[in-house]
């Protein structure tokens, strides 16, 4: 067999070197001038040795990438172990830590902070390396990761921003620190605590936000089922350092830890109603200086003079829709729903009696007299009544007139028991969280009024909700209507109403929310109420209502910048009847009013179309405080309407 590599044949059989045959054609072969065929690609033979390569390469890098993923998964589960453990620690503590602040025992929270802040720095080491922050990016995993992150952070803030300046002041702080002591607030102690809970406040609330970004619905269920309880228990106590926080910044002006302050204490009857919740039946001027508070004249509203002229300046919409009563009587000075005006007029026509100013004003009503018989215990009137929270509301406005017909008497028995209870409350001697507790509910629903001629302690106030200035210019009027109830019978009938407010869905359009309005008022005054009531309570029939029946102003508001449209009335269930109140531009707003007169077991509804203004997608409700409902009134939002 030749060797073709290095031979080729003559033509006579004789071997031609390879550099001897270069012009020799060969078959197969073309010539200089000759086309054969396609060339094949020079570089595929050479190529393939490159392209195994770069496969390799490929291959190589993705098991590198394998390795650093799998490494980065054991590592965060590591991590992840390891701050499970920390945050199971803290939430125990948190749990001590909530209920030590919910009973004003603050002193307990000092025995728990060690373990706390070393759970919260195992947490803090675990979720703070490059690994762990990289994966909080991840799609999917980031979630899980990041509502970890924002768990520990919660819980870091707590152990060593928000508790230790409590812990400092924990002498200080207690709920007990806020009720006075044989008449005493130590408003000094106040004051020292005031910068440690601020501070705790502030940290407290800024983990909470945190926790609250995170959407608990895109987490796996093991890890929802701890992050919610837990931001639960944070969130209550950030709303009860919230509360502590405001007490403190109020509570010390109020009480004259700058110099003396005086006020008066408006006591309502619901029985006649008015506005802010019903008319003024009893006046208790109260001081207070250093902590120091005491009781001092007490007047029953209905034998203050009453001027001939308004002592303060009527706008022609107050006029029209109210007269010029609030402003003379002290008894009518909460017909407005504003209650600033209401202090306005108060304040004058007791400067006007007796000489002296006030600093501020605030109201009571029967259910606050008797929320606070619940935390003082039973009180004894000079007539030898022993009033409970149970027979507090009934006794005040039903029975007392059975057994005090005359209204000189009865009026009397009311700012005796009045005075009472508010004596009693600031002589203290009872559970200081109680107190917190019942304030906070009869705040809640808007039975407490309060105006201050402080300016930055009324902001205060007004941030939890103690003012009711209604025609103000606040971040809500654009979308708060108001419905308002004022007696005009000139009695005490009004024991026997019953309201109820509902609101329909809202449709909301670019001329902003649009909802109806729904109110029903039913007497469930006794068939024969004419004649076995006592005249004092039904008003004899004196002012043109018939005895037994009674007539309410319904007074109505659209939010600012907002409309009243249609109003109707159904009697009885019967069939609405279109009604055209007058209208007016009052503060911004559109007002109207209009009178329902019932006799016994009847009932009225009310219909009234409200539209707040460009841009708003709800429609919120104040209403007159009734002794079956508070302040605050039902919700419309765009599809769907809140209770």
């Amino acid at each position: 067999m030749s060797e073709r590599a290095d031979v080729q044949e003559g033509a006579g059989g004789e071997p031609v070197a390879a550099d001897e045959r270069a012009d020799v054609p060969v078959l197969g072969e073309t010539g200089p001038d000759e086309t054969g065929p396609e060339e094949t690609d020079p570089a595929g033979p050479a190529a393939a040795p490159s392209g195994r390569r770069w496969g390799r390469r490929v291959l190589l890098s993705l098991v590198v990438v394998l390795v650093v993923v799998v490494l980065a998964g054991v590592w965060l589960a590591w991590r992840g172990t390891q701050v499970a453990a920390a945050l199971a620690d803290a939430e125990t503590h948190l749990g001590t830590v909530r209920d030590a602040v919910s009973a004003g025992d603050v002193a307990a929270v000092g025995g728990v902070l060690p373990g706390l802040q070393d759970a919260a720095d195992r947490a803090s080491r675990a979720t703070g390396d490059p690994v762990w922050r990289v994966a909080e990016h991840a799609p999917w995993l980031g979630a899980q990761v990041s509502a970890v992150s924002a768990a520990t952070d919660a819980v870091d803030a707590l152990a060593h921003d928000a508790l230790p300046p409590l812990v400092d002041v924990a002498g200080n702080f207690s709920t007990a620190a806020l009720t006075p002591q044989e008449g005493r607030v130590d408003v000094a102690r106040l004051d020292a605590m005031a910068p440690a809970v601020a501070q705790a406040h502030a940290a407290v609330d800024a983990g909470v936000s945190r926790l609250e970004a995170v959407d608990a619905d895109a987490l796996v269920p093991a890890l929802a089922d701890r992050l919610v309880p837990a931001r639960e228990q944070l969130v209550e106590l950030r709303d009860r350092l919230e509360a502590a926080d405001t007490a403190l910044a109020i509570v010390p002006p109020l009480l004259g830890v700058d110099g003396p302050r005086s006020y008066l204490v408006l006591v309502l009857n619901p029985a006649e109603l008015r506005s802010a919740g019903g008319i003024v039946g009893s006046v208790l001027e109260v001081r207070a200086d250093a902590g120091a508070i005491t009781v001092g004249a007490q007047h029953p509203a209905r034998t203050m003079g009453r001027p001939d002229e308004p002592v303060v300046p009527l706008d022609p919409a107050e006029r029209a829709l109210l007269g010029d009563v609030p402003a003379r009587y002290m008894q009518a000075v909460t017909a407005t729903p504003d209650f600033a005006r209401t202090a306005a007029f108060a304040s004058a026509l007791w400067t006007r009696e007796t000489g002296r100013t006030v600093d501020g004003v605030l109201t009571v009503d029967p259910v606050v007299l008797a929320r606070l018989l619940d935390v003082i215990g039973p009180t004894t009137t000079p007539d030898g009544t022993t009033l409970t929270s149970d027979d507090a509301v009934e006794t005040l406005l039903s029975a007392a007139y059975a057994r005090y017909p005359h209204a000189a008497d009865s009026d009397a028995f009311f700012a005796q028991v009045a005075q009472s209870v508010v004596a009693a409350t600031f002589a203290g001697g009872y559970s200081g969280s109680a107190l917190v507790d019942a304030v906070g509910d009869v705040v809640g629903e808007g039975r407490v009024s309060v105006w201050t001629s402080d300016d930055a302690v009324r902001e205060r106030l007004r941030e939890v909700g103690l003012v009711h200035d209604f025609l103000a210019d606040d971040a809500t009027a654009d979308v708060t209507a108001g419905v308002f109830l004022n007696d005009t019978t000139v009695s005490k009938m009004d024991y026997y109403l019953d309201t109820a407010l509902t609101v329909d869905d809202a449709t909301c359009t670019a001329d902003g929310a649009s909802t109806w309005l729904h109110l029903t008022l039913t007497s469930t005054a006794p068939a024969d109420a004419a004649t076995t009531l006592p005249e004092y309570v039904t008003g004899g029939g004196d002012n043109g209502t018939p005895a037994g029946s009674f007539t309410t102003q319904v007074l109505l508001y659209s939010p600012r910048g907002g409309a009243l449209g249609e109003i109707r009335v159904a009697r009885d269930g019967g069939e609405p009847q279109s009604v055209g109140p007058g209208l007016r531009e009052h503060a911004g707003r559109q007002a109207g009013a209009l009178t329902v007169r019932l006799a016994p077991g009847e009932t009225a509804t009310l219909d009234v179309q409200v539209t707040a203004g460009a841009g708003t997608d709800e429609v919120r409700v104040e209403r007159t405080p009734t002794l079956q409902h508070g302040r605050t009134g039902p919700v419309a939002v765009c599809g769907a309407a809140a209770p």
